[in-house]
């Protein structure tokens, strides 16, 4: 079977040469968003994610970044982008709706009630299904975030959609990067408390600031456990977050990676520790000055 075009079909837009002299490279959110921004001249990335169905609000940024790139858009200068508002909490006759239409969000909001312990109000579940229906978060994203709540003994809607946040702007957008970055956080606790019981303070007695630190140590600096004890170790009395971050930092920048590589360095007190011999060197330095020829400052 053939095609051929009709003419006139409906309104028509123009679509600029660069648009098609990139169609190969383009994937099909950039194509989809492209055409989006001929037809309205909308790049709002939340209006663009809603309008076209993308899966989430970072994938329309991506798109519209990806444009700016191909040089279809320019930032503009000077001007401060708006800050949007958070999207409406969908009505109970509009969450009913969406039900019918969407058998997703009946197991989302059983399953949710279950992760977090406890039955959802009305309101709550207005919220719970807002996140799924207007701001695009993926049904396994929200579950899993929230048996990490309910984990951490929080349980509430409010810290659901400030936790979603937190991980979206950390890049979670799937199932798969939501498990990943749990075993991140995990090993963040795990650390945390190691470096807490080395410095004998209490895990919960941690500052975001301090926190921030120990996670830079592994995460940004590539040591491990080895190198923070050493670096205890050096700082001997001081035992202090902020004191052990000044010795790390000195270390990664010289380039040690390795216990072994700081002693050599003589950057640690141990290196310099006396080793016992069996037999005397015979190396008296009390006498050198003993031995020493007398010298006389000559006076001018």
């Amino acid at each position: 079977m053939t095609y051929r075009l009709i003419s006139q079909n409906g309104d028509s837009i123009a679509v600029p040469q660069l648009v098609f002299s990139q169609l190969a490279r383009a994937e099909e959110n950039c194509v989809r968003v492209a055409l989006y921004l001929l037809a309205t001249g909308s790049t709002d990335p939340r209006d663009i994610a809603h309008a076209l169905g993308l899966k989430s609000q970072r994938a329309a940024e991506d798109a519209l970044k990806w444009w700016a790139g191909a040089g279809l858009l320019e930032a503009e200068r000077g001007i401060a982008a708006p800050l949007a508002a958070p999207p409406p909490v969908l009505t109970q006759e509009e969450m009913n709706l969406a039900a019918l239409r969407d058998p997703i969000i009946a197991t989302l909001t059983a399953e949710a009630q279950q992760n977090l312990g406890r039955a959802l109000g009305p309101k709550d579940a207005q919220r719970l299904v807002s996140l799924y229906v207007n701001e695009s978060y993926a049904p396994e994203v929200i579950l899993l975030c929230c048996a990490h709540l309910a984990a951490g003994g929080r349980a509430g809607i409010a810290a659901l959609e400030r936790e979603l946040a937190r991980w979206r702007d950390a890049g979670v957008e799937t199932g798969e990067e939501a498990e990943r970055y749990l075993q991140l956080l995990d090993a963040r606790a795990k650390r945390e408390a190691a470096v807490a019981g080395l410095l004998g303070l209490a895990p919960d007695s941690l500052r975001l600031a301090d926190k921030r630190m120990i996670r830079r140590w592994y995460e940004e600096y590539g040591f491990d456990d080895a190198m923070v004890r050493e670096a205890a170790a050096h700082a001997e009395d001081k035992k202090e977050i902020r004191y052990l971050n000044g010795i790390l930092k000195s270390w990664h920048g010289r380039g040690y990676t390795t216990p072994q590589q700081v002693r050599g360095g003589g950057a640690l007190a141990a290196a310099n520790l006396r080793v016992d011999r069996k037999t005397p060197s015979g190396n008296n330095f009390l006498q050198h000055g003993a031995r020493r020829p007398l010298r006389i400052k000559r006076e001018d």
